[in-house]
């Protein structure tokens, strides 16, 4: 598994997106192609808020918490 590479701001916010257009789709009363794209959209984004960790941040190798984590870095110097 990867590591947590979101901080608390995006979390909150990547997770309150997500729920906005959760319920944007659950609204509708037919649900075509685009709007099943979108809800699996926030489907994505809601889990991204909850665990913390953008498997297309880790592919892009960016990482938003600001500092490294500490034990991450008692790791790293260990080795």
């Amino acid at each position: 598994m990867i590591e947590r590479n979101l901080g608390n701001a995006e979390r909150v916010f990547r997770l309150m997106l997500g729920i906005a257009l959760a319920l944007l789709t659950v609204t509708r009363e037919h649900i075509n192609g685009i709007e099943w794209f979108v809800a699996i959209c926030s489907l994505f984004l809601i889990l991204n808020g909850i665990f913390s960790r953008c498997y297309l941040w880790y592919i892009l190798d960016l990482d938003s918490r600001g500092e490294k984590d500490p034990a991450c870095a008692l790791e790293s110097a260990e080795s």
